[in-house]
């Protein structure tokens, strides 16, 4: 009897003692969790803290993130404190690009635009210097100095005839020059501080995928899945990128990792109203002219607008000069006008009158956000592009 009373408690003692252990040992892998999260939390702000100021748009920094693309800079993409300051940034830097060309064309006002435009050439004027200097400061390779250097190259092949437009680098989705001296050559950013965290942003045509940075290795694994579906360095460039098939299949073994894919262009409503257009073309004026434009429409989804329609247009210009087609600083118009309709009734909405932009410029272009979620219907929204006075209207959809 005393036997079985001793091995009972001896028996007791040790499912008491394995108990004890196994939760202890679940409170200590715990707090070894948290630990860790803290730490890649604190690694992260590490990695970020050496990071290069603006003091051309103040709140800016720019770091270098391993996304797979080389660049020969310090730093590779930027990070904003928050997505209005994205949009803010665009905003503050179209200014200032139109301040500095506003400043040279008093020089050139009593000349031709073909004496100014040789005149420009001879000084090396460059209308797109403040960017220039905004990526200099930052020590920042940019979508937009990769893609320029591309155009200038593409546009030293083109002879006359048609030119085709879907190999032209400067067609790329991201069709704004100003955007894509805030985009890295993977068209990513980053939003966030140490105190609230990082997000990463990657932008696409119909959308974007985002993650937070959690973990430096794991961000960068994402990225070189994400850029390893379509690289903007390797040739000839996808000027469209990838699917959102594509990126979500890219995406499927990070899932754990909190990316999401966001689509913000909405489906094709029918026949009769489109809410979501784009299209680009080119216009001969004569022998020696040309113009090369694009317009979108488009809902405001991103960065943070809903409620609104984003409206662009651009005009390019071009002239013969030698026997070679060159950019062409003339006086140049870029704009739209039209009816709208309400974008998922198609019901008539209103009346926009003409808006636009008349510089002398090698490239001008009209961004203008209208109230609603808005759609246009055929023949009654049109985008409207000149040069030297010879003009061409383009039916939107």
């Amino acid at each position: 009897m005393k036997k079985t009373l001793i091995m009972s408690l001896i028996a007791s003692s040790l499912i008491y003692s394995c108990s004890s252990e196994r939760e202890f040992d679940s409170e200590t892998n715990s707090n070894s969790n948290a630990k860790t999260s803290a730490k890649g939390r604190k690694s992260v702000c590490d990695f970020f803290e050496n990071s290069t100021a603006s003091t051309v748009i103040p709140g800016i920094k720019a770091v270098n993130l391993d996304n797979s693309l080389a660049t020969s800079c310090q730093n590779n993409i930027l990070i904003f404190p928050t997505l209005q300051d994205y949009e803010n940034a665009i905003v503050k830097l179209d200014q200032q690009i139109e301040d500095y060309n506003d400043a040279f064309d008093q020089q050139t006002a009593g000349m031709t635009d073909t004496e100014a435009d040789d005149y420009a050439e001879s000084v090396d004027f460059d209308e797109n210097q403040p960017l220039i200097d905004f990526e200099k400061e930052l020590k920042f390779c940019s979508l937009r100095q990769h893609l320029a250097n591309l155009d200038d190259a593409w546009l030293d092949q083109q002879v006359d005839g048609a030119w085709d437009l879907n190999t032209s680098p400067d067609e790329y989705y991201i069709d704004d020059e100003t955007e894509r001296a805030l985009l890295s050559l993977g068209s990513e950013f980053i939003v966030g501080d140490c105190k609230n965290g990082y997000t990463l942003y990657k932008r696409y045509d119909w959308g974007y995928a985002s993650f937070a940075i959690n973990d430096i290795g794991t961000a960068t694994d994402i990225l070189t899945a994400l850029n390893n579906i379509t690289n903007p360095t390797q040739q000839p460039i996808n000027i469209n990128g990838a699917t959102q098939g594509q990126v979500s299949q890219a995406v499927e073994p990070y899932k754990d990792s909190g990316v999401t894919v966001v689509a913000t262009v909405p489906a094709p409503q029918g026949g009769y109203c489109h809410s979501e257009i784009k299209d680009k073309g080119e216009y001969l004026f004569s022998p020696e002219r040309k113009i090369v434009w694009k317009h979108k429409f488009k809902d405001a989804h991103f960065p943070n607008f809903p409620g609104q329609t984003l409206m662009k247009t651009y005009t390019r210009s071009y002239r013969k000069k030698k026997g070679k087609w060159k950019k062409f600083k003339a006086t140049i118009y870029t704009g739209f006008y039209g009816k709208t309709a309400t974008a998922y009734q198609c019901n008539d909405y209103g009346s926009q009158s003409l808006t636009g932009k008349e510089k002398r410029r090698k490239k001008v272009k009209q961004r203008e956000y209208l109230l609603g979620d808005l759609a246009v219907k055929k023949n009654v929204f049109f985008s409207v592009h000149k040069q030297e006075g010879n003009s061409y209207e383009n039916e939107v959809y």
